[in-house]
C-alpha cells in the first residue's frame, strides 16, 4: 500500500541509462521516466500541500526562491543518484520480486518497461520545492544493455510488498525477443 506522497505507476525508462555502478563525469547513476497524466495531476495536488508545509517552516517564505516542478511539461523526470548521495538508491526487481542480477543491471537500456515507486519530498534549502525520488523499480519488460542496485530506504521485501507479482520479465527465465522493425517514410524508391 503506497504511503502519502508516494506514487506507483507503469512507465518506460528513457534517455541515457546507467543503473549498475557510479560512473562518468559526475560519478553517478541515472535514468529517466515519464509520469502518466493521472499521476501528474496527483503530484501537482500533493506539491501544493507540501509547499504550504515548507512555507510554514520558513521564517520568511516570500524571500526564498521557488524551484520549478521536478519534471518537464510532458511529465519527463530524470533521476540521478550515487553511493555518496543522500538520495535513495532504488531497488530493482523482476516481476516475481527477485532482485535483478548485476548482469541485468549492466544491460538494462532505453525502452525497458517498469512499474516505479516514487516518493515526493519537500525541501527548503537552497531554495524551496519538491523532489521526486525513485525507491523501487519492478522491470516488466527488459530491453537489454545497462544497470544499478541497492535498497536505499526500502528493503527488497518492502518493494515487493508494494509491487506484488505480475506477468512479464523474470530474471530466472528470460524470454528474449527482437525489437519490432521500424518503418520509415524516407525509405522509398523512385
Amino acid at each position: 500500500m503506497p504511503k502519502p506522497n508516494q506514487y506507483v505507476f507503469e512507465s518506460e525508462l528513457t534517455g541515457f541509462i546507467n543503473v549498475f555502478e557510479d560512473s562518468g563525469k559526475y560519478e553517478n547513476r541515472t535514468f529517466s521516466y515519464t509520469l502518466p497524466t493521472k499521476i501528474i495531476k496527483q503530484v501537482e495536488k500533493d506539491r501544493k500541500e507540501l509547499l504550504k508545509w515548507v512555507d510554514s517552516k520558513l521564517e520568511k517564505p516570500d524571500r526564498v526562491a521557488l524551484n520549478p516542478e521536478p519534471y518537464d511539461s510532458e511529465g519527463l523526470c530524470k533521476y540521478s543518484y550515487s553511493d555518496t548521495d543522500k538520495k535513495p538508491i532504488p531497488v530493482f526487481v523482476d516481476t516475481e520480486g527477485s532482485p535483478l542480477s548485476d548482469s541485468d543491471l549492466q544491460s538494462l537500456r532505453k525502452g525497458t518497461k517498469a512499474v516505479l515507486i516514487v516518493n515526493q519530498t519537500p525541501y527548503t534549502k537552497p531554495a524551496k520545492g519538491t523532489s521526486l525520488k525513485v525507491v523501487g523499480v519492478q522491470v516488466t519488460k527488459l530491453v537489454t544493455m545497462s544497470g544499478a542496485s541497492d535498497s536505499g530506504d526500502m528493503s527488497v521485501d518492502d518493494v515487493n510488498a508494494i509491487f506484488g507479482t505480475r506477468d512479464g520479465y523474470k530474471a530466472a527465465s528470460p524470454t528474449v525477443s527482437a525489437p519490432a522493425a521500424e518503418t520509415s517514410a524516407e525509405n522509398y524508391d523512385f
